[in-house]
């Protein structure tokens, strides 16, 4: 689940991020104003992705199951295909096109072999591990927003106490206050 990863989202106009995908802390996702391609400058990440800690996304498209390692760039107008995976520390130059089931790496990035079906197969079954730890950590440790749904409602909650309220100063015009 997304909500479980921090990550920031920057200036995005169009951002569509599906199911099943991770996205490591201090990862920054954002769209430029517009690319020379002509192309809508968005940021789309398909699902059963997994991108990990700081990572940089620049108005780019990333099909299902790619793998993208930790401080990698994927510049403007990039589009990675379906199993593909970019190594860490990977810098992905605009406009390029990483084909399916390929592993890519380096700086710019290079060809480096194709995806073997036990790292498709291992890429696309951690999305759903990540995915359960995340689905315990959001219901073991609710955020503070969320805090309020799960107590449950108690009459005293209902009934008003003159004792549990604090008058105000003259200032508010007796407005009362709970404690």
């Amino acid at each position: 689940m997304k909500d479980f990863l921090y990550f920031f989202l920057i200036n995005l106009k169009i951002k569509r991020i599906f199911d099943f995908t991770s996205i490591g802390d201090g990862t920054v996702i954002h769209t430029a104003n517009s690319l020379p391609t002509g192309l809508p400058a968005g940021v789309s990440i398909g699902s059963h992705c997994i991108i990990q800690s700081n990572c940089s996304l620049y108005s780019c498209h990333i099909e299902n199951e790619v793998f993208i390692g930790a401080n990698s760039i994927i510049m403007e107008g990039c589009r990675i295909e379906k199993g593909a995976i970019i190594l860490p520390n990977s810098v992905v130059p605009p406009g390029r096109l990483i084909p399916a089931r390929q592993v890519w790496g380096g700086n710019p990035v290079e060809f480096v072999r194709e995806v073997t079906e036990s790292e498709a197969f291992a890429n696309y079954n951690n999305t759903y591990w990540q995915w359960q730890v995340s689905e315990f950590y959001l219901n073991e440790f609710t955020p503070y927003a969320y805090n309020y749904l799960m107590k449950e409602s108690s009459r005293e909650d209902v009934d008003l106490d003159e004792s549990r309220m604090l008058k105000a100063s003259d200032n508010n015009k007796g407005i009362k206050y709970y404690v």
